[in-house]
């Protein structure tokens, strides 16, 4: 992989797109964490949390913009371990469905999963042009495009559950949201600490 120059997060448009998706994403919280709790959908709860610490690393991106390469490193850090909050949180909604059963509202389920989708594109779309930067950087640009990706996995999910009158698939893809958010953060981890080595102290 070749990496931007060190210019790039200085790009006034990133910093632009880093807002925009801020705001984006935290509307998202409210509006799919509001639906995943009425419902009882492990998929759209995990996915809502999956919006607040993404509205918080873009915050936390546009303060990092002008840090030297160390401290960016530390601030990608942080953001990996978001991530892996965010895999954890999962993990406890799976928990939570699979001791007290039952099945989301698939056509709300469905629906939600949609308008997540819609935004993530839009944020994904915005943010492709600095996606091979520094930890920082690549770190926001994985949790954006796995988000889409997980956003129409949810879209299936809510098929099946519809299909099979069980909420076990609303369980597989919060698993899958679990585990795409953990394998990121250790990868964005093993970055920032290859940075930390190799920046000046």
């Amino acid at each position: 992989m070749t990496n931007a120059s060190p210019a790039t997060h200085l790009d006034p448009g990133y910093r632009q797109a880093l807002v925009a998706s801020a705001a984006l994403n935290a509307v998202m919280f409210f509006a799919e964490g509001g639906v995943g709790l009425t419902i009882g959908s492990a998929a759209l709860i995990a996915d809502a949390v999956d919006f607040l610490e993404d509205a918080g690393i873009y915050f936390l991106a546009v303060i990092a913009l002008a840090w030297r390469p160390r401290k960016r490193a530390y601030a990608g850090l942080v953001m990996a371990l978001a991530m892996l909050g965010v895999g954890l949180v999962a993990v406890w909604q799976i928990v939570e469905r699979v001791l007290h059963g039952g099945a989301p509202a698939s056509g709300a389920m469905a629906m939600t999963a949609a308008a997540a989708l819609a935004v993530n594109v839009y944020c994904a779309s915005r943010l492709a042009r600095w996606k091979r930067g520094d930890a920082s950087m690549r770190s926001i640009w994985l949790s954006t495009r796995n988000d889409a990706i997980l956003n129409g996995v949810t879209i299936i999910a809510a098929g099946l559950v519809a299909w099979t009158a069980t909420g076990w698939p609303d369980i597989g893809a919060g698993v899958l949201i679990a585990a795409i958010n953990i394998w990121a953060a250790f990868e964005i981890m093993g970055q920032a600490r290859s940075e930390l080595k190799a920046a000046p102290a």
